[in-house]
């Protein structure tokens, strides 16, 4: 079948389908015509195919002009949306009703260039007596269906009088199709390419951490919505600008990632004014895929938050309450009470006691009832660090501050106890030096790292802890006064088990559960002999010791000697370190008045000294002097 016996086979299934539609040879033009807001609707539908048609539709009457043809562009049902071409030929067509609004479908008019074209999915020619209607038998019309991801969604057709036929009509109209098919893709690819700009562009705006896009000749090229946020400058500012204004440690970082090296996560600063924060910033060379150089990534996120994450998942937390702390003695229950009342003050809190009586589990119970509950609990044991250690574990220190210093430096642990709490136990063990240190920190809320020029702020609440009487340290030239009472703002002192014998029994049944779940092994009951003997017993080891004691009688199944008991209560030790007079609790007014009198006592009588001491002036001592009738005799 050669390509004119394909048309009129075309044609034949085209006449047989108007047959159906029931139009009658002699009707002269369509049906169906819109006008006034149905056909403006339409036209706005339609208007994206009409944008891309336009330029092709023009470069077409180019080649058609002074022919008499034609141009009809209509949408997917055949609805004519505009007519362009020769003024004779659009006004013959127009007295058919072949205008903008008509529908020129087979269910309209049958047998047509436009509406076969759209019925066949196909390019076709229709010409005289091969139009369905005879008002059309004069004309010879080729159209060609527009397609848009394999959907017809319109038609391109040239109309004039059937003596003008020619064969390279139809070829004509195919051609300007494509033309307007390959430019709905290039649009839809724009389109998609502008949506992806679009979704990677708010992606990196909203992303947690500042970005820079940095081109090889070490100027912003490009910043997100988060970088401007976090060192508070406005865009226009950076653009175009060289880094290494801003950031002045840009020529090392460059030096390094140049050489194919890390880096990652490393500390640093920009030089703005009134901008202090530290951030962590990373650094990433930017390639083609034939690994041509583009430029650079530099990004970077707070010192804080990242101090932050650390807290968060470090382990640094407090895990007793008050409510785990068993107090069924009157002096217990009496020191749960005062310390609950201050555990919501910012106040410096110095708890002392006996090794083993709880201080600890104070401390903790204390930061969870605080209203830096929320935050770090940050415990260190001052007497278990080296002395030539304990400076950079407390405040940190710079990149080669020492030998064997880690790359990029470490905060110590102040830093990541900031608005939290930091448990300092032992501080009668701290060297003197560094009691001097620590005085400055709690004079000015700041640290300097070791190694470093920076002085770091720091919001942090200090519980302090000893085993030791302090005042005795004191006179031996251990401890430093002016240290101790900027500590004992609000002292504890946890009584020894000795003296708190009503809690021995609860403990021991209580550990007694707790080592059975640890242990894997049956819960026990202690006989009144065994009792006995555990309450008799001064426990100078305090809680610590009982708690090791019912471990062991849990790990031998209760198979333990009465005499192994005897021994152990002939060989214990007489501890002496800290009075056992009980904790009488006095109010914060008492508290400062016997600082004050014990300052004077240890200064003789020096006010200038005492004042220093006190951490106040001399004129304000003699205030509270006369306030608290303090007589100097």
């Amino acid at each position: 079948m050669d390509i004119q016996d394909g048309f009129q086979e075309i044609i034949k299934r085209s006449h047989k389908r108007s047959k159906g539609y029931g139009i009658e040879t002699t009707q002269t033009y369509p049906s169906k015509v819109l006008k006034g807001n149905d056909f403006n609707y339409q036209i706005n539908l339609n208007k994206d195919l009409i944008e891309v048609t336009a330029p092709i539709i023009k470069q077409l009457l180019n080649a058609i002009k002074e022919s008499g043809f034609i141009i009809v562009l209509t949408d997917s049902k055949g609805l004519i949306l505009l007519v362009f071409g020769d003024d004779d030929t659009i006004k013959l067509a127009a007295d058919l009703q072949m205008k903008p609004g008509a529908f020129m479908n087979e269910e309209s008019i049958g047998t047509n260039a436009m509406g076969t074209a759209i019925a066949e999915n196909l390019s076709v020619q229709i010409t005289a007596n091969e139009h369905y209607i005879s008002a059309y038998h004069n004309w010879t019309c080729s159209a060609a269906p527009i397609h848009f991801e394999n959907e017809i969604i319109g038609t391109l057709n040239l109309t004039g009088v059937a003596e003008n036929i020619h064969p390279h009509t139809l070829g004509l109209i195919i051609a300007a199709v494509d033309a307007i098919e390959f430019n709905l893709k290039n649009i839809k690819i724009q389109d998609d390419l502008k949506s992806s700009n679009q979704f990677a562009f708010a992606m990196m705006n909203n992303l947690s951490y500042g970005t820079f896009a940095i081109n090889l000749n070490d100027e912003i090229i490009w910043v997100n919505d988060t970088a401007c946020r976090l060192i508070n400058i406005r865009r226009r500012l950076l653009i175009n600008k060289k880094i290494t204004e801003f950031f002045p440690q840009w020529l090392k970082v460059l030096r390094i990632i140049l050489n194919d090296l890390q880096y990652y996560d490393q500390e640093g600063k920009f030089s703005l004014e009134a901008l202090n924060e530290k951030y962590i910033f990373n650094a990433l060379l930017i390639k083609k895929d034939n690994k041509e150089l583009l430029g650079y990534l530099l990004t970077f996120r707070p010192m804080s938050r990242a101090m932050n994450l650390v807290k968060k998942y470090s382990g640094l937390q407090a895990f007793f309450c008050f409510e785990d702390i068993i107090a069924n003695s009157i002096v217990m229950k009496q020191l749960v009470i005062f310390a609950k009342s201050v555990a919501k003050s910012p106040s410096t809190i110095l708890i002392s006691g006996e090794s083993g009586t709880g201080k600890e589990v104070f401390a903790q119970a204390i930061h969870n009832e605080s209203l830096r509950n929320d935050s770090v609990f940050v415990a260190i044991n001052c007497g278990a660090i080296s002395p030539s250690l304990i400076e950079s574990e407390l405040f940190g220190y710079e990149e080669g501050a020492f030998t064997g210093a880690r790359k990029g430096g470490k905060p110590g642990k102040f830093e990541i106890a900031d608005g939290g709490t930091i448990f300092l136990d032992e501080i009668g063990d701290m060297p003197l030096d560094m009691q001097v240190k620590l005085l400055r920190v709690l004079q000015e809320g700041c640290i300097t790292r070791v190694g470093g020029q920076e002085n770091i702020k720091i919001d942090v609440r200090i519980i302090a802890a000893t085993n030791k009487n302090l005042l005795s340290e004191i006179e031996k030239g251990n401890f430093r006064l002016d240290l101790f009472y900027r500590l004992n703002v609000i002292p504890i002192r946890i009584p020894s088990l000795s003296e708190r014998k009503e809690d021995i029994l609860p403990l021991a049944n209580h550990f007694l559960a707790l080592k059975a779940v640890k242990l894997n092994k049956p819960m026990l009951k202690l006989n009144s002999e065994v009792t006995n003997y555990i309450t008799s017993y001064n426990w100078p080891g305090n809680v610590r010791e009982l708690e090791n004691y019912i471990e062991k009688i849990v790990n031998l199944d209760g198979n333990i000697s009465l005499s192994e008991f005897n021994e152990l209560k002939n060989n214990q030790i007489n501890v002496s370190n800290v009075s056992h007079d009980i904790y009488n609790i006095k109010t914060l007014k008492d508290l400062e008045k016997d600082a004050i009198i014990e300052a004077i006592k240890i200064s003789k009588k020096n006010m200038s000294l005492a004042a220093k001491y006190l951490g106040i002036g001399r004129n304000t001592l003699y205030d509270k002097i006369k306030k608290y009738n303090i007589i100097l005799s």
